[in-house]
């Protein structure tokens, strides 16, 4: 017997497989044998194919997550990405618990979500997971950006990657700009022209996406969901679909102010001219054509923070930070989570109250009371 089948054999020794059907068993298994291999050979840098030295552990936690996917939500030989938010919520709200019927550490429910990133990167599918854990009990995982902060980043937006004008450089310092074009805007060096240098220095893209989300609080999974058609420049209002926004099965409507939708019209525009959307209907895509996910939206916030001097200071600032951002300051200004939950499109009050924090102005006074 072969070593591949001696590993299938284990599992299948392992795990428990009901409900399944001696079909749908051996669809399974295949399965986890070959993420069992992608974790050992890649798993924990896929990029530089290096892999985890012990996996089981990881193996025995999907498991578990499939079996409690099994008896909470369908039957099934795949694990989706729907399922899989059905699992991270119920870790949130401690409902997915151990055999033995106690809550899962916060250290654990990371643990899940780890294999859950594994299984999605291994499947080549993007996923995010909306709550996430630290080994330190904590009901937010993301800090929120003060109001200045919200400002600088618009402005580190509007001055993301500019370039110096074509005619203020010399040929040598031209020759090394045209690198850099190059890459931003994927074509080979010598076919950098001078009127590049006008697309990137009015590039509407980063604004249009940091000054929509500055106001809405965007999940990342919708900017990468939302569609040219959503936006009706008549009355500068996106309007969602049911369905299409994450958590939300139900159609709703985002008014842009007049400088978001400056931001937004010209982007639009310009995109209109490339040929990476052309056939496609997505807002916006990275340079490499693909939807902007979670970790792409990351980094660019890191960047953008770099730009504008941001300190972190200790705070988890990420994408999600512009959500936080606009639960807190609304509950600020009108003191009721049920206009948070209208903003935020949250189901609950409840919800809602997950994306407010105590003002850091506030902080500020208390301490100086003090």
């Amino acid at each position: 017997m072969s070593s591949s089948d001696d590993g299938e054999k284990q599992i299948l020794v392992d795990h428990q497989f009901k409900p399944l059907n001696a079909r749908q068993q051996k669809i399974y298994s295949a399965k986890l044998i070959r993420f069992k291999t992608y974790l050992e050979t890649k798993g924990k840098e896929p990029k530089k194919e290096i892999g985890y030295s012990n996996v089981d552990e990881r193996i025995s936690r999907l498991h578990r997550v499939v079996k409690w996917v099994w008896d909470n939500e369908t039957v099934t030989t795949e694990l989706t990405t729907d399922a899989a938010t059905a699992v991270n919520n119920a870790l949130f709200k401690d409902e997915f618990r151990r055999l033995d019927g106690q809550r899962y550490t916060e250290g654990s429910k990371r643990k899940i979500n780890d294999v859950l990133n594994n299984w999605f990167e291994f499947r080549d599918t993007d996923w995010e997971p909306e709550f996430t854990f630290t080994d330190e009990r904590s009901e937010n995982y993301a800090d929120l950006f003060r109001k200045a902060e919200l400002r600088q980043l618009w402005q580190a937006a509007l001055e993301y990657k500019t370039i110096p004008s074509y005619n203020n450089l010399t040929p040598e310092e031209r020759d090394r700009w045209k690198v850099h074009i190059a890459q931003e805007l994927g074509k080979p060096k010598n076919e950098v022209h001078p009127s590049d240098w006008d697309k990137l220095n009015h590039d509407w893209k980063i604004p249009s996406i940091v000054r929509t989300t500055r106001e809405a609080g965007w999940r990342p999974a919708l900017i990468g969901r939302m569609k040219i058609e959503w936006y009706d420049p008549a009355d500068q209002t996106i309007y969602i679909p049911a369905g299409e926004a994450p958590k939300n099965d139900s159609s709703w409507e985002q008014e842009l102010s007049a400088e978001a939708a400056d931001a937004f019209e010209n982007w639009l525009d310009q995109r209109s001219n490339m040929e990476l959307y052309d056939g496609r209907d997505e807002v916006w895509l990275t340079r490499k054509g693909n939807p902007y996910s979670s970790g792409t939206l990351n980094d660019l916030l890191n960047n953008l923070m770099e730009q504008a001097g941001i300190n972190q200071r200790g705070r988890k600032l990420v994408w999600y930070s512009f959500r936080h951002s606009v639960g807190t300051y609304v509950h600020h200004e009108y003191k009721d989570l049920r206009v948070v939950a209208e903003t935020l499109r949250q189901n609950s009050r409840a919800a809602a109250e997950r994306y407010v924090h105590p003002l850091p102005e506030l902080k500020q006074e208390v301490a100086e009371l003090m």
